[in-house]
């Protein structure tokens, strides 16, 4: 982002319905490379802003300039198809032609405004299709499409026009929310690459993911305007404040786990002692009674979600879950995605290895180490080393903790990498279990937390209320040495939050 370089600038706009003014003296910069996300109530502005700024809407006084050059101002001339085009709008409703296929819907306006020949329109469309992940579809019809993808061919559309500033009105607003990610996610790829953007969305956790600054829109006017994290969680207006207290309050996954009387709980299964099936179906394991523990608290029937490792945050961006206990770490790379209660177990990973193979640190680099994939193991000890200047180890993912326990067991890699807590449980009774140690210099900490949706306040303090409860009864001992049978007591630590 270039702020020596404003590519929107506004100055002083007003916009009147007849006697309703809409829009109050709006001044704002944006600049070439930001993402200005725009939250606001229903009614206060927010459409009529970005109508006003491509030259949808006329103003009554002020002016918008786009690269220096006088966009739209009170006695301007209608703007021209093509020089609109420099201004690309996504609106809430996709607006495909429903006897286009996907590639003609995004080459129609190159032939007809920039006046493109159908080759020419063809090698601008294609790679832009691909980009949004639509190349499969380029010869489906809208009626064969998800509303997520018509919302991605509305965007190729768009971007195929080859504007300075893209400009998206709730483009998620009219999607089920399962198709919600995957436009988010298209928007976030166009952030990367630096394209200017100014969005309105209710999406939060999107906003504050995407966004360079973030702007509450009133009334039409701009109340504040800061950084993502100083509007959403510590906004410095009143109006500000009673709006996310509002937004939080409807959002808030307590009101929606108390009407339908349920709670839905990910957890990892096959993955011993945390969470396994017995019996080949009724799943057990640690996480499994601290979830029950959580239902019967909260008075609600539990629904258990087995997911993989790489689907735990996943499934709650998407509140496919209100909740996850699943091993889940407590990182700096997931706090910027999802929210963690209070810490409930703090833990340590360390490799395992037979004592015949421990040796110096700088024995370790290069050495192959199973570990289990998509958890945060393997990058949380290469940091560790990176920390401490260690040439890191090489490590080889294996598709459980027992199939990577196995493999360091029967030699066919160094060391086995994981969460104590986790180890103990394979090593626990094992014969062989005199042959084997935790390198001493690797240790590093790691906090189990439960994960929920970001910016949900309330149902994080009820989270967080519920697991100090489940403690202080003395209970959460009891589901403790149930399932992991050590008397160690620096696994029974009083819950904290996780720091650092």
């Amino acid at each position: 982002m270039d702020k020596n370089n404003p590519i929107i600038k506004i100055n002083n706009v007003s916009k009147w319905y007849n006697d309703l003014q809409v829009l109050k003296d709006i001044n704002l910069e944006i600049y070439n490379g930001e993402v200005l996300v725009i939250l606001g109530p229903s009614g206060s502005g927010k459409s009529t802003l970005l109508r006003t700024i491509n030259g949808l809407e006329n103003i009554q006084s002020g002016e918008v300039f786009i690269n220096n050059e006088i966009y739209n101002c009170r006695n301007c001339k209608a703007l021209s198809r093509k020089k609109r085009a420099e201004v690309g709008m996504v609106f809430q409703q996709f607006n495909l032609y429903p006897h286009m296929t996907t590639l003609e819907n995004v080459t129609l306006a190159l032939r007809m405004v920039k006046k493109k020949t159908k080759e020419e329109a063809l090698e601008i469309a294609i790679p832009i299709l691909h980009k949004v992940g639509l190349d499969h579809k380029s010869h489906s019809y809208p009626s064969q499409l998800s509303g997520g993808e018509q919302q991605r061919v509305a965007i190729a559309r768009s971007l195929a026009m080859q504007p300075k500033v893209m400009l998206f009105d709730e483009p998620t607003s009219a999607l089920d929310l399962e198709l919600i990610n995957e436009v988010l996610d298209t928007i976030i790829g166009l952030s990367m690459d630096g394209m200017t953007m100014v969005i309105v969305t209710h999406e939060l956790g999107f906003a504050r993911r995407v966004a360079s600054r973030v702007a509450f829109l009133d009334k039409g006017e701009i109340i504040e305007i800061d950084k993502p994290h100083d509007i959403i969680i510590r906004p410095k207006k009143e109006r500000t404040k009673m709006f996310m207290k509002k937004i939080f309050s409807q959002k808030s996954s307590l009101n929606s786990v108390k009407r339908a009387n349920t709670i839905n709980i990910g957890v990892v299964d096959n993955s011993p002692p945390m969470c396994f099936s017995e019996d080949g179906n009724k799943l057990v394991g640690f996480d499994v009674d601290l979830a029950k523990s959580i239902a019967k608290r909260l008075n609600v029937s539990l629904n258990l979600q087995p997911l993989k490792n790489k689907e735990r945050i996943e499934y709650i961006l998407t509140n496919k879950i209100d909740a996850c206990i699943a091993k889940l770490n407590h990182t700096k790379a997931r706090d910027n995605l999802i929210d963690f209660s209070v810490s409930y177990l703090q833990d340590c990973k360390k490799i395992l290895m037979y004592k015949e193979n421990i040796g110096p640190i700088s024995e370790l680099a290069g050495k192959d180490i199973a570990y289990t994939i998509d958890t945060s193991t393997a990058m949380e000890i290469e940091n560790f080393f990176e920390e401490h200047n260690w040439v890191k180890p090489n490590f080889i993912a294996y598709c459980s903790d027992e199939q990577a326990y196995n493999a360091m067991k029967h030699k066919l890699v160094a060391g086995y990498a994981s969460d104590e807590i986790i180890i103990n449980h394979f090593i626990n009774g094992e014969a062989e279990r005199g042959n084997f140690q935790y390198h001493p210099e690797v240790c590093c900490y790691s906090y189990f937390c439960v994960g929920v949706s970001e910016n949900d306040s309330e149902w994080l303090n009820e989270i967080n209320n519920i697991l100090l409860e489940i403690y202080d009864s003395g209970e959460y001992e009891e589901i403790f040495y149930k399932w992991f049978k050590s008397q160690d007591k620096k696994f029974l630590k009083p819950f904290e939050r996780w720091s650092n």
